[in-house]
């Protein structure tokens, strides 16, 4: 919960200080009666008051000038700039906040995909259970919004790894979704290490301890940033099969690579990596078409 203090802090609790703070600037800085009390000459008193005047106009002014910017529009403006693409349309429902503090916590990404509707629900429910029920409920849909990011996104920019999850993507449709996961999954680590060759630092993201705060690496990165790398982060939860660590029926990288079972390769975590890597691949998509533009 670290990050999503931080995270709060940052988006909500300053801007709203800010607005606190506005109103202060009616008062004038001069202290008349007090300027008396310790013989100030009566003939500058008119001087004093000039200034005091002019300064009073000045903060007016700029608290006139400010107080547009926190207006209840500007801050829906804000929130919707906030969120992920795919829940731009619902910002009268959904404080950007709250998809951080929802991502901290799961391994299910939430940035461009499902869509909006889809990723309402995840959101809104209760426990672990409730969001892997919407996942199987919502198996072809979010199969398809993954799709449509997938075949959309440039093979030049984003590289061979496209074409993997595009091979496991059709072996899915076709009902081979563990052969699918296993594809999803390696095809993952490769990408993560295109990201992260350095392995000191890509270790921050593939070895998440139970019960750790989110690390600084992805505090300190930007909204949209962390809110593709806390899923990722999540998904690599330790895995000890020497340990005696049970499987767990929810998805984990290290448990399908280090505890083949029934209970990890399942449809359900089949859709859950494919949607960790379409983030990813949306994202690096973005990320470097945005770069390319910039540079022509």
């Amino acid at each position: 919960m670290k990050g999503a203090a931080q995270y709060n802090e940052r988006v909500q609790s300053q801007v709203a200080s800010i607005v606190a703070s506005l109103p202060t600037f009616t008062a004038p800085m001069i202290d008349f009666p007090a300027l008396k009390g310790v013989g100030v000459s009566p003939a500058i008193e008119p001087m004093l008051k000039q200034i005091a005047s002019q300064q009073a106009a000045m903060l007016e002014g700029l608290r006139g000038s400010l107080k547009p910017l926190f207006d209840l529009q500007m801050l829906r403006g804000f929130n919707r700039a906030l969120l992920p693409p795919n829940l731009r349309s619902h910002a009268d429902e959904i404080k950007a906040y709250q998809v951080h503090e929802f991502l901290e916590q799961e391994g299910i990404p939430l940035y461009l995909v499902p869509r909006g509707r889809t990723a309402l629900r995840l959101l809104r429910a209760q426990d672990r259970s409730g969001r892997r029920r919407v996942l199987g409920d919502c198996y072809e849909s979010i199969t398809d919004d993954c799709a449509t990011v997938l075949e959309q996104a440039n093979r030049d920019v984003v590289g061979d790894e496209l074409k993997f999850v595009l091979d496991g993507l059709g072996a899915m449709r076709s009902g081979h979704f563990r052969s699918a996961q296993a594809m999803f999954t390696v095809t993952l680590d490769t990408l993560i290490y295109r990201f992260y060759p350095d392995q000191a630092a890509r270790r921050l993201i593939t070895n998440r301890k139970k019960g750790a705060d989110v690390p600084a690496a992805i505090d300190e990165m930007g909204v949209h940033e962390a809110m593709v790398w806390l899923p990722i982060w999540n998904a690599h939860e330790q895995f000890w099969k020497h340990k005696g660590d049970k499987v767990p029926n929810y998805y984990s990288r290290h448990a399908s690579v280090h505890g083949v079972s029934s209970r990890q390769f399942s449809k359900r975590n089949c859709i859950q990596v494919l949607m960790l890597i379409t983030s990813l691949i949306g994202y690096a998509d973005r990320l470097m078409s945005s770069a390319g533009r910039a540079r022509a």
